[in-house]
């Protein structure tokens, strides 16, 4: 399935479950934790990597129907495809959200600053390679009324700079959370 397809659909499943009231954003921290999958292109070759995601942020409520959302979020995973078997990939990003809400639902964009480190196991000896850049996204979600449960997905795409090459990163995190009113 692809990811451009993902989003959307996650989107609307949780829009049909938010009922008549109008929910408004409220301030507060949030922590969410939950799944990744992420794919690297670079002239070196590409790989998948899949694994767990943590992330944190504060939300700002600007209206009923608009937030801003800095966040981080980290996450761990392991590495196939064109690199050597026990390969793994750490993952961050710091970024902005801007939020807009219909009901209890939200849609949105993001822009960030992303880093990975790719660790390569060979034998015993293992060597690490890191990469950062810039980077946008898309976010929906759904957040619960009366309490601060909420659930997100987010498609990262970015593009990752090591001296002498550019590698794009592409990836979809879905996270349950709790958001402190």
């Amino acid at each position: 399935m692809k990811l451009q397809i993902v989003l959307p659909a996650i989107l609307a499943l949780f829009a049909l479950g938010t009922g008549i009231a109008q929910a408004e954003p409220k301030n507060g921290f949030g922590l969410n934790a939950g799944l990744i999958t992420q794919q690297m292109t670079s002239p070196a070759g590409n790989y998948q990597s899949n694994g767990v995601s943590l992330g944190v942020d504060y939300q700002f409520a600007l209206s009923d129907s608009l937030s801003l959302n800095p966040f981080l979020m980290s996450s761990g995973e392991n590495a196939s495809g064109t690199v050597t078997p026990g390969s793994t990939a750490a993952h961050g990003i710091v970024g902005l959200q801007l939020r807009y809400w219909i009901n209890n639902a939200f849609i949105g964009a993001h822009l960030a600053s992303y880093s990975e480190v790719l660790s390569l196991k060979n034998g015993n000896v293992t060597t690490s390679t890191s990469v950062s850049g810039g980077g946008l996204g898309l976010v929906a979600g759904w957040e619960h009324p009366n309490s601060g449960l909420f659930v997100l997905g987010q498609l990262d795409s970015a593009n990752l700079k090591y001296p002498t090459t550019t590698n794009k990163l592409s990836g979809f995190r879905l996270s349950i959370g709790y958001r402190w009113k």
